[in-house]
């Protein structure tokens, strides 16, 4: 999975879609983006409530990565440790992102027998 969400994280990176880290998503949820954000497994409740309400307003939705930590989702960018990112909801690239998330998710919970 993480190959798979490496080459879809670099190709929106290339594209210039991606924004990366608390402060750049806030702002382009503040100039009215709306965006599929991604969070990782160990993230802070600080960004949690940063883009809680942004959620309940219908500006975003969210994915957790379970199996990716900061650090792994940072290695994955080729940055240092990251906690959350965000792509334009209206982009095929994170509709493809969230549908492999949501597997993972599937998969995850299949695996612990929930």
């Amino acid at each position: 999975m993480s190959d798979r969400l490496s080459g879809l994280l670099g190709i929106a990176r290339k594209a210039g879609i991606l924004f990366s880290g608390q402060d750049t998503v806030r702002a382009e949820l503040r100039r009215g983006k709306r965006l599929l954000v991604i969070l990782s497994g160990d993230h802070s409740r600080n960004v949690r409530s940063m883009i809680e309400g942004y959620r309940i307003r219908g500006i975003c939705r969210v994915m957790v990565t379970g199996c990716l930590g900061r650090e792994e989702l940072g290695h994955l960018l080729s940055t240092g440790p990251t906690q959350i990112v965000g792509l334009p909801l209206e982009n095929g690239l994170s509709e493809k992102i969230e549908k492999l998330l949501t597997e993972e998710v599937d998969r995850y919970e299949q695996d612990q027998g929930l």
